[in-house]
């Protein structure tokens, strides 16, 4: 039956063309003198016009459940699933109905949790968080799981847990016995997988070859047994890939504020880590549409990070929803907080839901942060405005 299979069209289905109708030899890889051709072919492959329906229906689907959907172009190539098993000792992932690219939402949740943890953790995850002191303890809830060996020692963070959920842990009744939650339970957001966008690639046609040449073949092979030289024949292996270019739409659902917050770091994550394998050389990075590659985010985009303390200095944006007697409320962006304005009648007169003014931070609590209007003829004077917020 393997003999047969290159006389059949190639079908259009990539996953089947990259795995099961590859032109292997005795030893299950494809010969180099057929790689490029063979490769050449599955590039041509384009989307099944059938597949917008489907796209459609999903996309409907995800706006009545109430989530959060957002569109981010690719400005580099993408590599998702590079350790399958494949005919070209590279591996793809792709939709198993329609063959599409896609990038599984349990690789987004894997992405945004340890970015939190590195990016927003404190520096010494191995103090209690009731040790921590100052803007230390405030990263202490973006803090992830402390391992030792196999066991898992200690749990998450608040913020970290309300995102991503927490298992148990040994030291689950010390942190009780200090007032913090513990235990197993589930995130509260939800990681969709996200699909790619029909028509957003050249004629539909979204997969590319690529080439890495790996020039210490003998070392790699040894794993480490031999040193690595000067005279080693470099091994060029071509593989497939998503061109940069492609649009993919991303879905979060869950309470509002959280979802906010998780579509925040996981664009930043996106940014400047990256998805899928081989993001060291530069793959996998998504950006919003109409940003180049060598920009930053639009101004209009906050980055997300630990909230601002007590007596902090902030912008923030004036809300429809209002407190129960009728006064303002407000949402600190980059934190994705809101809480209620407690002296409102300082809000100047012609202000309106939308607008961005200044404002003191009153306290911060899980889940809110409370203001008040600056008032000039105070002695006290606030602290310095934080940069980023």
């Amino acid at each position: 039956m393997r003999e047969a299979l290159p006389q059949l069209e190639t079908p259009e289905h990539v996953a089947l063309a990259y795995n099961a109708w590859a032109p292997v030899g005795e030893d299950g890889k494809v010969p180099d003198d057929r790689r490029a051709s063979w490769l050449s072919s599955l590039e041509g492959i384009a989307i099944s016009s059938d597949y917008a329906c489907s796209f459609e229906r999903w996309k409907k689907s995800l706006s009545a459940a109430g989530a959060r959907v957002f569109e981010l172009v690719l400005a580099s190539r993408l590599l998702v699933g590079h350790g399958n098993s494949s005919a070209t000792d590279v591996g793809l992932t792709v939709h198993h109905t329609w063959g599409v690219p896609v990038i599984p939402g349990s690789a987004l949740k894997g992405l945004v949790a340890h970015f939190v943890d590195a990016t927003y953790g404190p520096s010494d995850p191995e103090r209690w968080p009731w040790e921590q002191e100052g803007d230390e303890r405030t990263r202490a809830d973006y803090q992830g799981v402390i391992w030792r060996g196999r066991r898992i020692e200690r749990g998450p963070g608040a913020v970290y847990r309300a995102l991503f959920g927490a298992p148990e842990a040994d030291e689950d009744e010390a942190m009780r016995a200090r007032g913090f939650d513990a235990g197993a339970t589930a995130g509260l957001v939800v990681f969709h997988d996200a699909l790619y966008v029909p028509g957003s690639a050249p004629n539909d046609k979204p997969f590319v070859p690529d080439v890495l040449t790996v020039h210490q073949k003998g070392y790699y092979d040894s794993l480490g047994g031999s040193w690595p030289n000067d005279y080693d024949s470099p091994n060029p292996v071509a593989f497939l890939t998503v061109r940069p270019g492609v649009r993919f739409l991303f879905a979060l659902s869950g309470p509002q504020d959280w979802t906010e917050l998780a579509e925040r770091l996981l664009r930043d994550a996106l940014e400047t880590w990256g998805v899928g394998g081989k993001t060291s050389l530069g793959y996998g990075r998504l950006r919003a549409s109409g940003c180049s590659p060598d920009s930053r985010r639009p101004a209009t985009a906050s980055p997300a990070g630990p909230p601002p303390k007590a007596r902090d200095q902030v912008e923030a944006i004036l809300l429809e929803e209002r407190t129960k007697k009728g006064g303002w409320k407000a949402r600190h962006e980059p934190s994705g907080l809101s809480g209620p304005i407690h002296n409102s009648d300082a809000v100047p007169a012609t202000a309106k839901a939308g607008d961005r003014i200044t404002l003191i931070v009153a306290s911060v609590s899980k889940g809110e942060m409370a203001f008040h209007v600056p008032n000039p003829s105070t002695t006290e004077q606030p602290k310095k405005k934080q940069k980023g917020k």
